[in-house]
């Protein structure tokens, strides 16, 4: 474990214990502390899993691993709703960002890359993924052929890579380095780069709602929780100029809400999860009055479009 000292974004040493939670999606009990910085209200974990020891907590247990066949006769039906969710954040590049056959779209922690097969089919463009595994594709080359997938951290980017767009899709929580990759992916895109950052909101009402059983906490996996003033402040000291902040994403904050009621109740994450599919689509049905006002009030996830600060030339 690794302990800070002083806020990651604002490098306040007035920090203090806010919150312990327990490992999520997980079976150990242990018990984990989130720290809140006096000044900008940022909230992260800390002490810190060390990175080589992080892998233990990507288990069996780990839904997202596990993926639509978790669902096991409802694996189809689960995969569609991927799709969709594919189409979505497609539709949020191009209302973002002119895409052309010359663009490319860099994808930080890309995972299951079928987000850059949903962009090379329907945008024509170039893209590239990279992720700290090659677990979301290796034993799927056919399936995302054509697709630049690297196992690789932000600093091994090339310097003369020049994306067009950049996409994290609840990426930067997971970040144990947010400042210093932020301000490297500025220095190696362009003026007219978009960045598009999609992040669990600490000042949510689901986090308000399910306290330590929140599953925007996704202990010990998710080391930073933002709110939308300490987001715009790590962007502004990492070169970043943020255009937009939205109080609602791609993602159905309902996935929240479930997810959050199901730590509550101490889902064995394990387990086949087909006698929670019909319970799980009723309750989304039941949210969806909450749903339609997730443009005025946030219920879980935010998303945050910045491009680089140009620099001012003095004389």
């Amino acid at each position: 474990m690794s302990q800070l000292y002083n806020c990651p974004i604002c490098n306040a040493s007035a920090i203090a214990s806010f919150i312990k939670t327990a490992a999520q999606m997980h079976s150990s009990k242990e018990l984990f502390n989130f720290d809140q910085c006096a000044d900008c209200q940022f909230v992260f974990l800390n002490p810190r899993v060390d990175l080589d020891n992080l892998k233990n907590y990507y288990t069996s247990h780990y839904l997202p691993y596990r993926g639509s066949e978790a669902w096991g006769k409802y694996e189809k039906l689960v995969m569609r709703s991927q799709k969709k969710l594919d189409l979505e954040r497609v539709k949020r590049v191009k209302q973002t960002d002119a895409i052309s056959s010359e663009s490319l779209i860099l994808d930080i922690g890309c995972g299951n890359p079928s987000f850059l097969k949903a962009c090379k089919q329907s945008l024509n463009c170039q893209t590239m993924g990279i992720d700290f595994s090659d677990e979301g594709w290796k034993e799927q080359g056919s399936k995302f052929q054509g697709l630049d997938l690297r196992v690789a951290e932000i600093k091994d980017l090339s310097v003369d890579l020049q994306p067009d767009v950049i996409t994290m899709w609840h990426y930067l929580e997971h970040d144990y380095t947010p400042l210093e990759n932020l301000t490297y992916l500025k220095s190696i895109a362009k003026p007219s780069t978009t960045l598009i950052i999609e992040i669990p909101n600490f000042d949510s009402l689901s986090r308000k709602k399910y306290n330590e059983n929140w599953a925007g906490w996704h202990t010990p996996r998710h080391t930073s929780l933002f709110s939308p003033n300490n987001i715009n402040l790590l962007l502004d000291n990492s070169g970043w100029k943020v255009s937009e902040v939205l109080t609602h994403g791609t993602l159905n904050p309902y996935l929240l809400f479930w997810m959050s009621e199901m730590e509550q109740k101490g889902i064995q994450w394990t387990k086949n999860m087909e006698k929670e599919f019909w319970n799980f689509v009723t309750g989304m049905v039941q949210f969806m009055p909450k749903k339609w006002n997730q443009k005025k009030l946030s219920l879980g996830v935010m998303t945050i479009i910045a491009t680089p600060k140009q620099e001012v030339l003095k004389n």
